[in-house]
């Protein structure tokens, strides 16, 4: 849910399936010598839906995958985070045709469940290929015509307030705030995507604003649909337009203000209450995710090759020297301009300062000298690899092409990515560490357990 290092910090980060443009397409889509592998069909409805269907995964089986491209992001008003996530909750609520939403699915065998993050909202449902008209009638009903009432309502967000307390005071947690609120001053980034505590606890008294906030992110013009496994393309685009075609258009952008360029490095020492081993984080301003542009993409190989499992800085801190838990770097760029993060858990409190200067140097080597020519082609290949292993179910196809979606609208952007990609050099990486990796643009942040900073 947080896209941030902290929430990455003790996990593999995901690969960020990307993408191109699609040079043949008129009804069927798959571009020789493109990575993406499998047939595709889409079509737009007047009200502005985009439909992709595609033919992947196992036989029988498809996924049914709605994508909201409103996160915390779209977030503006003052006092109102938290709501992209609210509705990731409140969306299985029912609707007067289908009151007992997770009742229908449950008879359906179906999986089904949601997430957001800062830059979208994503639903899906997988069930077998016989569903299809049921799920296509179900799904169309609750995006636009979800009912609640007030009761059910505050109900829903006592049971986010439950959420967030149950995670919010972890080490990761806490850093995760306190990175944001360091780096971005205007821009909502600032916020995660469960929104400010103070928020979260006044959401009850927000019914009529929830409303209002549905009627204006969940609209055919907002959303990007995606039917993926085994099913007959002509049967689901009919009903499709059956279904979603009255669905009225109207989505309002909020206008998301920019964040001002940094101008010089922030620092910052976050005491823990609890007690946890110190975790320092290095963290540079970067640009939004791009399929064409050269400095985007190598700043997504930049993190790994130069701080990932086989850099040298982390066989000396992680494997050799054991001077660290783990050293985690998160450069997957985002909708709008982000930061790129370097984590490291330190292993003796009285060596934060000393292992901050190894990754510093760490950084300095990535500005100053070309990395290795075969470290960053095997980089290649695993983000490659990594991509098409994520294709291996319908959901996980669906899944893999979200970065593109939200970022452009569309997955045409795929095979253009990975042609970028193939095209990045030492001296391109070089560039983007010299570009990205400025001290005008760092936050150091440094979490340790209370009364040792």
């Amino acid at each position: 849910m947080q896209r941030l290092l902290l929430a990455a910090a003790c996990a593999v980060a995901l690969t960020i399936g990307a993408g191109a443009a699609s040079a043949q397409e008129d009804d069927v889509g798959r571009e020789a010598n493109g990575i993406f592998p499998f047939p595709y069909e889409t079509f737009d409805l007047e009200n502005g839906l985009r439909v992709y269907l595609i033919q992947a995964g196992a036989p029988g089986q498809i996924a049914y995958v709605t994508m909201v491209r409103t996160g915390s992001r779209d977030e503006v008003e003052e006092g109102k985070s938290g709501f992209a996530h609210f509705f990731e909750h409140m969306m299985f609520r029912g609707t007067e045709k289908y009151p007992n939403y997770d009742g229908i699915t449950e008879q359906l065998g179906a999986a089904r469940n949601a997430s957001t993050s800062d830059d979208w909202t994503r639903y899906y449902l997988v069930a077998s290929t016989e569903y299809l008209a049921k799920i296509v009638d179900l799904e169309s009903d609750r995006f636009q015509n979800l009912k609640y009432a007030e009761p059910a309502f505050r109900t829903e967000a006592g049971a986010i307030l439950g959420e967030y307390q149950n995670s919010a005071y972890s080490p990761f947690a806490v850093l995760n705030r306190e990175i944001r609120e360091l780096v971005w001053k205007m821009h909502t980034y600032r916020h995660s995507t469960i929104g400010f505590e103070a928020d979260v606890r006044a959401m009850p008294e927000g019914f009529d604003y929830s409303r209002s906030f549905y009627d204006r992110f969940y609209r055919p013009d907002n959303s990007i649909l995606l039917v993926v496994g085994d099913f007959d393309p002509a049967e689901a685009e009919r009903l499709i337009r059956e279904h979603y075609g009255d669905w009225k258009p109207g989505h309002q952008a909020p206008k998301v203000p920019a964040e001002p360029p940094q101008e010089g490095e922030r620092k910052k020492v976050v005491e823990y209450p609890g007690r946890t081993l110190p975790i320092v984080t290095i963290n540079y301003r970067a640009p939004a995710w791009s399929a064409t542009d050269e400095l985007a993409v190598a700043t997504e190989l930049l993190g790994p090759v130069a701080f990932g499992p086989n850099s040298e800085i982390y066989r000396k801190l992680v494997i050799e020297e054991q001077r660290v838990q783990f050293l985690q770097p998160n450069f997957e760029l985002q909708r709008d301009p982000t930061i790129v993060s370097i984590a490291a858990m330190v292993s003796d409190p009285a060596d934060v300062d000393a292992v901050r200067a190894e990754l510093l140097g760490a950084v300095e080597k990535a500005r100053t000298e070309l990395v290795d020519p075969k470290l960053l082609e095997d980089t290649k290949s695993n983000q490659k690899y990594g991509f098409l292993m994520g294709l291996e179910t319908a959901l996980g196809t669906a899944f893999s092409l979200t970065q593109p979606i939200i970022s452009t609208g569309g997955i045409e952007a795929v095979n253009d990515y990975y042609r970028m990609l193939d095209g990045i050099t030492p001296e391109l990486v070089q560039k983007a560490a010299q570009e990205i990796l400025v001290e005008s643009g760092r936050s150091l942040v440094t979490l340790v357990q209370g009364g040792e900073s």
